[in-house]
């Protein structure tokens, strides 16, 4: 018996051996060559290419389309199947290769109609705009038909990617803007809360942004006074709460969309230049969502960062102005409340009367399981949204749904030269609402806004409403020439990490409703405001730095609570004050205290505010309250001192027992999740950590080592400017002054190549994590590749 065990082990060793040889050989054959000569027919012209030890290509071509067909064979050869998810996703079409678990998400975008809205926009795009797109679709068509075998997913899920179309280039830039601009969620939240709570609490628990903001561009500095707090309304809340405990019901557990930039002019900088320095906060995933490139075509030199599947340059440089983005969080969405006629529930009511709704029907397959079919009904407004708010139905207007919102306007960057023909060509570009932040060749720097923004009459866009009666609707968008922007202020710096860029006196309009970054705009203006002859070193420097005075008041509230009356028989005390003590105010990997004081702040929210939004769950089962602005309301409760809005009256008497309570609570907690016997010595490395991990990494666990980035300790926090929160922190950060490319910098997570066995896999992903200066232009020529129109020249 025991003969036989051994060779069935045996016998099952050799088969996966076997198999990890045969896994391993697919992905040998998968992987691209940089190496070598192909025949892409769309050429006009021959197209070299070189690339430089990690993989980044310099692309030199006779003409736009030639540089664009190049990078779309280059795009596809080292992220195809990256390139495959992102049209599928925004075409409502991974089920059919993932099955059941991502169908929901399907719906939702199929209720959007992405698809059917990328032909539209396709139609609407100039000539120039399609020719560029078919260019590059044709290179990443090229690409798939050169390869030997298809890259390692597309063999382990057993599918074929279809060609890639103009209008998969087109979903891929929707799909962005449905990352950055979609504020159903938040309108959702809004609405229950208007329902549920006294309106002077709604508006405390929703501040536009954090008082940090306040100082930067006042739009309301009466807000950050300390008697802001609604006392009665919120005491009434507390006591309806009885002696329930309420926790659960808020969370910190959400990470905005965000990024930093910042641009110093010609007065700061050693030699006159302008430097723009752009770290972008997406998710940290394998592969990075960024793909380095340089092309070169007459007359233009494009450097930076491109996402594959999409012609342009989003970040980088031209030689003559550098430029970047940040997320806006401003509000392009409104949820509109669908009012039945009363004579015809088929029809709905409008301000110009009774009009019936038109529908679609989506069929979506599902792999292993029975495909869904869905209707889906639309307004004038916008689709039907499946899930009612308040048990009424509400349909979704939103600017990406607008065929006029999106274009390809940014392969125009080419073209600019300043920093004023910069604005009018973002001023005009369509696509996800954003930040730009902009530096020319001549040491002039500027700021605007990207995007359509919507002028709303009779409401502000926090909460859902009826549009029947014709009270509410928007009236267009802003106009170009309205648009805010700002050049070479007299500071000779600008800075944008997602806060509100403008005080009331300098834009009266509502852009949003929920800034974040209030203090990573406050630290770097801090940083720079008296500094000069800085260079893109200090600009590095900067966007790495870890200092935060912003967890400094719970530092100083729970040192106080331990220190005050009735602490000395705390056994936990002196273990709790070391811990506290030990913090030096950064958030770097061997930090110590950093750990306990997060955990303190989350545990306060959530007791604070919990018992407050309890209604909220009795309107909607599925509520939870989230606000980037969230420490505002909690710290006016607090510095209240009044004991009638304590949260557990019957078993804390006052403010500090209830804050020792919290941070022993808070203490416990860190100790279980660590398997600690104390917290002493636990660092902020240990707490602070992210997983990269491939799509197929959770469906394939024999594998998933292999596919993933091995877990890394990171230094940044939520409010750093080196921004790391879970699974989210900066992925790339670019770092340039237009005219001296050769000093700027450029680090990205991970690698170039998607191709696991690839030496560009991650051979990026150790210096991004030191935080180590990479060139920002391509370095010396490794590997050269030649393309070939089909017939020689």
């Amino acid at each position: 018996m025991f003969r036989m065990f051994r060779w069935i082990g045996l016998g099952l060793t050799i088969l996966l051996a076997l198999v990890a040889v045969s896994i391993f050989g697919v992905i040998q054959l998968s992987a691209a060559s940089e190496d070598g000569d192909h025949v892409l027919p769309g050429l006009v012209a021959r197209v070299e290419i070189q690339f430089d030890s990690n993989g980044v290509p310099s692309v030199q071509a006779q003409s736009r389309t030639d540089a664009y067909e190049a990078l779309g064979y280059l795009s596809a050869r080292d992220r195809l199947f990256q390139m495959d998810l992102f049209r599928r996703q925004t075409a409502g079409r991974l089920a059919e290769i993932f099955g059941e678990g991502v169908a929901e998400a399907d719906i939702w975008y199929r209720v959007m109609g992405f698809e059917r809205l990328a032909d539209v926009i396709l139609e609407r795009l100039p000539a120039e705009q399609r020719a560029v797109l078919a260019s590059y679709s044709a290179g990443v068509n090229e690409a798939m038909n050169d390869m030997r075998v298809l890259p390692v997913e597309f063999t382990f899920l057993g599918y074929r990617p279809s060609p890639w179309r103009p209008q998969d280039s087109i979903l891929v830039l929707l799909g962005v803007s449905a990352q950055h601009s979609n504020g159903e969620g938040e309108e959702r939240m809004a609405t229950v809360m208007r329902r549920a709570l006294p309106p002077k609490v709604v508006e405390f628990l929703t501040p536009e942004s954090n008082c940090y903001n306040e100082i930067l561009a006042p739009r309301d500095p009466a807000r950050c006074a300390g008697n802001a707090a609604p006392i009665e309304e919120l005491e009434r809340l507390f006591l309806s709460a009885g002696s329930k405990r309420f926790t659960g019901l808020v969370t910190t557990a959400k990470a905005p969309h965000g990024s930093n930039a910042w641009v110093i002019g010609r007065q700061r900088t050693r030699d006159g230049r302008a430097i723009i320095a752009n770290d972008m906060h997406l998710a940290l995933t394998v592969p990075n969502v960024w793909y380095r490139a340089e092309l070169r075509y007459p007359d233009v030199k494009l450097c930076g960062l491109t996402i594959p599947g999409l012609p342009f340059v989003v970040s980088g440089s031209n030689g003559h102005v550098a430029w970047g983005f940040t997320s806006i969080n401003g509000d392009f969405t409104d949820l509109v409340r669908i009012e039945h006629d009363d004579r015809d529930a088929t029809n709905y009511r409008t301000a110009e009367g009774s009009r019936s709704f038109t529908t679609r029907t989506e069929a979506i397959s599902v792999r292993g399981a029975q495909d869904k079919t869905i209707q889906v009904r639309e307004t004038i407004w916008g689709p039907v949204l499946r899930e009612k708010l308040l048990g009424e139905e509400v349909a979704i207007h939103w600017t990406a749904l607008d065929p006029s919102a999106t274009n390809f306007d940014l392969i125009d960057v080419d073209q600019v030269t300043t920093v004023s023909s910069a604005l009018a060509l973002f001023h005009h570009a369509g696509g996800p609402p954003l930040n730009v932040l902009m530096a020319d060749r001549a040491g002039d720097i500027g700021w605007t806004l990207m995007g359509k923004l919507p002028k709303r009459v009779g409401m502000d866009g926090l909460f859902s409403e009826s549009w029947a009666d014709g009270k509410h609707f928007w009236r267009g968008y802003l106009l170009p020439d309205d648009i805010p922007s700002q050049v070479n202020p007299r500071s000779g710096f600008l800075v944008n990490t997602n806060q509100r860029m403008l005080g009331r006196a300098d834009f009266e309009p509502a852009i949003g409703h929920d800034f974040p970054g209030g203090f990573r705009a406050f630290r770097v203006s801090e940083r720079l405001r008296d500094r000069s002859a800085l260079a893109e070193s200090d600009m590095l420097a900067l966007q790495l730095d870890t200092t935060t005075d912003f967890y400094r008041y719970y530092q100083t509230l729970a040192l106080r609570a331990l220190n005050g009356p009735g602490s000395s028989g705390d056994t936990l005390a002196p273990d709790l004050r070391a811990d506290l003590e030990a913090w030096d105010g950064r958030a770097e990997v061997d930090s110590l205290g950093f750990p306990l004081i997060n955990e303190f702040r989350e545990v306060l929210i959530d007791e604070i505010l919990s018992p407050i939004v309890a209604r909220c769950r009795e309107v909607d089962p599925a509520f939870e309250y989230y606000w980037s602005g969230i420490d505002h309301p909690v710290r006016g409760i607090i510095e209240s001192g009044r004991p009638e809005l304590l949260p557990d009256r019957k078993s804390y008497r006052d403010w500090q027992g209830f804050i020792r309570a919290a941070l022993e609570k808070s203490a416990r907690r860190l100790a279980v999740k660590y398997r600690l016997e104390s917290i002493i010595g636990l660092t902020w490395g240990r707490v602070n950590t992210v997983d990269m991990t491939h799509p197929l990494s959770s469906a394939l666990p024999l594998i998933g080592r292999f596919l993933d980035m091995p877990r890394q300790s990171l230094a940044g926090c939520v409010e750093c400017v080196r921004y790391t929160y879970g699974n989210t922190g900066a992925n790339a950060r670019m770092i340039v002054a237009p005219g001296h490319e050769s000093d700027g910098q450029l680090e990205m997570a991970g690698g170039q190549s998607g191709q696991p066995l690839s030496t560009h896999y991650a051979d990026q992903q150790e210096d991004w994590v030191a935080g180590l200066p990479t060139k920002f232009l391509p370095g010396q020529r490794k590997h050269s590749m030649i393309l070939n129109p089909t017939r020689a020249e």
